[in-house]
């Protein structure tokens, strides 16, 4: 289906806003050029942004905020994420989403009620201190001794065993030379799922209230992973308001209600112990109905087609 991009760029002069924001000012970057041109006529432009909006707030934004607030008439930002408090006003889309379902859409149905031999999934690439904290309590306390992980913290490098890691990423040099390489980053690898019971889940964006929903959530759903996520608090809340369906009725879910960083991971690394300790076969059983509606609702044309019209009209009414 097509994204918002898309439908937007029929009707909008569309610039993209990581292209624009290293250039604000330069007259001889031929992409400024053509913005400030559009703004001098009076067109009406959209600064869309396929990445997480909050990697700005890591970034000199001054005179790019004030470029948009100067011009809420003629600019009206569309990007990736929920951020009540950003210096400027956006929409938030969700093309990344129709992005993994059509990289993932022939992803059959896995059957996890069966016996694994391996506890947990984690995986990560950018350092965070959250995700150091996390990985080392549940290291300490043994949670991920019959685990599949691995991450990069400098020069402290784990690996996937090579039976877990995308064909590409085997070879440790390609792998650091492209860590993004998206067929390795974006589409399911069935063994990682097959081969464990459940996920842990390290969010791109840590802090409260601020949302973001990446391939590292859109993975399990498909999968129909049960996983405990290491995100802002009230991101649980927020998949609900998606039509998402989470496990507060069968595993302790009340990490995403506390706000303070330090007690959410150790409440996290509770729910992991709890996990450990539950009959996976069963819980999967029990959990059918959810994690079947969860993975239905990621594919479900109709519903993404509901919120990208959401989304068009959201602008619409924004720039009148």
């Amino acid at each position: 289906m097509q994204k918002v991009k898309g439908h937007l760029s029929k009707k909008y002069r569309l610039f993209d806003l990581e292209d624009l924001s290293g250039h604000i000012g330069n007259e001889k970057h031929d992409n400024m050029q053509q913005f400030e041109k559009c703004l001098s006529t009076n067109e009406k432009i959209i600064l869309y942004h396929s990445e997480n909006i909050d990697f700005y707030n890591t970034r000199n934004i001054v005179q790019l905020s004030s470029l948009i607030n100067d011009n809420l008439d003629k600019i009206c930002v569309v990007a990736h994420g929920v951020n009540k408090n950003f210096p400027f006003p956006f929409i938030n889309h969700f093309d990344f989403w129709i992005e993994i379902k059509n990289r993932n859409n022939l992803v059959p149905v896995f059957d996890h009620s069966k016996d694994k031999s391996k506890d947990f999934l984690l995986t990560y690439r950018r350092q965070t201190d959250a995700r150091s904290q996390l990985r080392k309590m549940l290291e300490h306390k043994g949670y991920l001794e019959n685990s599949v992980y691995s991450f990069i913290e400098g020069e402290n490098v784990r690996h996937l065993p090579a039976e877990y890691e995308h064909e590409k990423f085997i070879d440790p040099e390609f792998k650091k030379q492209h860590e993004y390489h998206e067929p390795a980053i974006w589409n399911i690898i069935p063994k990682q799922f097959n081969g464990t019971k459940f996920s842990i889940v390290p969010e791109t964006v840590e802090t409260n209230n601020i949302f973001c929903l990446s391939e590292k959530t859109f993975k399990p759903i498909i999968a129909g992973h049960i996983s405990v996520y290491l995100a802002g608090a009230g991101y649980l809340k927020y998949l609900r308001s998606l039509g998402f369906k989470t496990f507060s009725n069968y595993i302790d879910e009340s990490y995403d209600e506390e706000l303070d960083l330090t007690k959410r991971i150790q409440k996290i690394s509770d729910t992991c112990c709890q996990l450990l300790q539950t009959d996976h076969k069963k819980l999967y059983r029990d959990l059918a109905s959810v994690t079947m509606h969860n993975r239905n609702l990621f594919f479900q044309n109709e519903h993404l087609s509901k919120l990208n019209t959401h989304i068009i009209n959201q602008v619409e009414l924004y720039f009148k």
